[in-house]
């Protein structure tokens, strides 16, 4: 049995649940002419999530309060649409940082207040399933209010999404960002050639990277037991590419003070070679 507390508006309520745990609880008309004390009908919740603290949940239940519930509609709609896209869990900060950040990015647009994202190719090229989500929503966003947008808002979307998808600050997502386009830019300049974003090699390079970039944050070392025969295969036909790795795992121990496994250089070494050779195959 759920019992609310405090109806934040229509699509949003704070409640009680049947072991008397504190939630908050989102669905369409969920709290449509109701008040606290009353039963609402677990069928109409369509998110719920569990606040770690009494801050967190009056944190959460100003910012939802304050929120249009056209907002919550439509981000619960790109929410569901990435999640079914990517088939990532998001953590539950989404369902609010996102409808809040919609809301403001309306009143900006609405004062011609425009704000400038500094990453946005780099998002692009980075996230690029990400990026294309945020630009759908975008899209949405803009028939919903007819309003014109800039094309930044969509990397502004997007990196709510990257940030959802990893657990991690918006400010981390940024760090991240730029630090994988840093490792790009060395690859690009030390093979003296322009990488093609669209192939497959690139896709599996990006991952990659990403994945690197997390373990370093997290401080984790991945260990696969290779072959010493085939790393020493990968450094004797794939020198000049062994190079790059190492020096990105140079950078890295410098001002990051993480020590990059044999494993991860060869495998690096790997993914940069196959960008070498790469011949446009497209990723679709």
């Amino acid at each position: 049995m759920i019992v609310i507390k405090r109806v934040l508006n229509n699509n949003a309520v704070v409640a009680k649940d049947e072991h008397d745990q504190t939630l908050v609880a989102l669905g369409s008309g969920i709290a449509f002419q109701r008040k606290a004390g009353q039963v609402i009908s677990e069928e109409k919740i369509e998110k719920s999530f569990y606040p770690k603290n009494e801050d967190a949940t009056n944190s959460i239940s100003e910012t939802l309060a304050q929120v249009d519930p056209k907002y919550i509609e439509l981000s619960d709609r790109i929410i569901s649409e990435a999640i079914a896209s990517s088939g990532k869990k998001l953590s539950d900060d989404i369902y609010v940082s996102l409808p809040d950040h919609l809301q403001f990015a309306v009143e900006r647009v609405k004062k011609g207040i425009l704000i400038q994202n500094k990453l946005t190719v780099e998002t692009m090229q980075t996230y690029p399933d990400e990026f294309q989500l945020g630009k759908r929503a975008l899209n949405h966003l803009s028939k919903k209010t007819r309003l014109t947008f800039p094309d930044d808002e969509a990397t502004n979307i997007a990196m709510h999404l990257i940030t959802a998808e990893e657990g991690d600050s918006l400010e981390n997502t940024e760090g991240t960002i730029e630090l994988i386009n840093r490792f790009l830019k060395i690859i690009r300049e030390m093979l003296n050639k322009e990488i093609d974003s669209n192939s497959v090699s690139y896709y599996r390079l990006i991952t990659h990277l990403k994945f690197f970039v997390q373990r370093i944050k997290k401080r984790q070392d991945q260990y696969f037991d290779a072959d010493h025969d085939l790393y020493d295969m990968v450094v004797h036909n794939y020198h000049k590419e062994y190079v790059i790795a190492q020096r990105i795992a140079g950078i890295v121990m410098q001002e990051f003070d993480y020590q990059v496994s044999d494993d991860e250089i060869m495998f690096l070494t790997i993914h940069i070679h196959r960008i070498n050779i790469s011949t446009g195959e497209n990723y679709e």
